[in-house]
């Protein structure tokens, strides 16, 4: 039986194949245009450079966006074709309150720890000044399993980080995953609080959000109940954490975009979520 990743994987080879978009073994375009609905932008292939993932390769080695089941894939996928027009339909479909003047990719907020520091997928700059850091995932929960404990850096001195930097509910939550006490399958907890941590040495005006692929079955069902157990955990920290799924987004796209919108919801139904019309 396959598994939970294995079906996607297969689903989005048969997308290539029926589009005739030749890929290697691994399911690998061989151009990375062969794998994006519009081209990056000057501005995006710079924030793919400075990121630390790779993802645009070299003349050496392939990048892993020419995955067919890359995660920054199904974000540019995604984000990158409002980054070239009026992305009023995007902020009406995430219930913006505000228009969104920037959308960045692999933005980087350090911690203040050494080593290097997380790269977050997307960050929508408002126009208000707000922004809104967004930890896109597609099969990475279905893949590997998550490790629980931080490095010790995140402990060292005072140990007490996150609540240094006002996050005292984010605290309380790293220091449990790191002992065990409590534990996530699917979502990756210490992720996100890694990220609250550089976004908070950043500036206080940002919410935290994770825009996640869900497969069908319990997995699914899971890890959206372990979104919702750490959206609770957090929330006396008012980092205005959400959780939601790609599929959810797409289903209001379809219901904010206009007529000239078509050829790009068409792509990303018919490749990510099966909607042939």
């Amino acid at each position: 039986m396959p598994s939970l990743a294995g079906v996607v994987r297969a689903q989005q080879q048969a997308w290539a194949k029926a589009q005739d978009i030749p890929t290697d073994a691994a399911g690998y375009t061989l151009r990375l245009g062969d794998n994006l609905f519009v081209p990056l932008s000057d501005e995006s292939v710079c924030d793919f450079k400075s990121g630390d993932g790779a993802e645009l390769g070299d003349g050496s080695a392939r990048g892993k966006m020419q995955a067919l089941h890359s995660s920054s894939a199904l974000a540019c996928n995604v984000f990158e074709y409002w980054r070239q027009r009026d992305p009023a339909p995007l902020a009406n479909a995430l219930d913006l309150t505000r228009p969104i003047s920037t959308i960045r990719f692999e933005q980087k907020f350090p911690t203040g720890l050494h080593g290097k520091a997380p790269n977050l997928d997307v960050v929508l700059g408002l126009q208000s000044g707000h922004r809104i850091a967004i930890e896109s995932k597609f099969l990475e929960p279905y893949t590997s399993s998550h490790t629980q404990k931080f490095n010790p850096k995140y402990f060292e001195g005072t140990g007490q980080l996150w609540a240094d930097r006002g996050l005292p509910a984010c605290q309380e939550l790293a220091s449990s995953i790191d002992s065990g006490a409590i534990t996530f399958r699917w979502l990756d907890a210490q992720q996100l609080l890694k990220h609250a941590l550089g976004l908070a040495k950043a500036g206080n005006d940002w919410c935290l959000w994770c825009i996640w692929y869900q497969v069908d079955g319990s997995a699914g069902v899971d890890h959206a109940a372990e979104a919702e157990q750490f959206a609770k955990l957090v929330a006396p920290d008012q980092i205005g954490f959400r959780a939601i799924t790609y599929q959810s987004l797409f289903q209001t796209l379809l219901t904010t975009c206009s007529e000239s919108d078509m050829p790009y919801l068409e792509y990303v139904g018919s490749r990510y979520f099966n909607k042939k019309d």
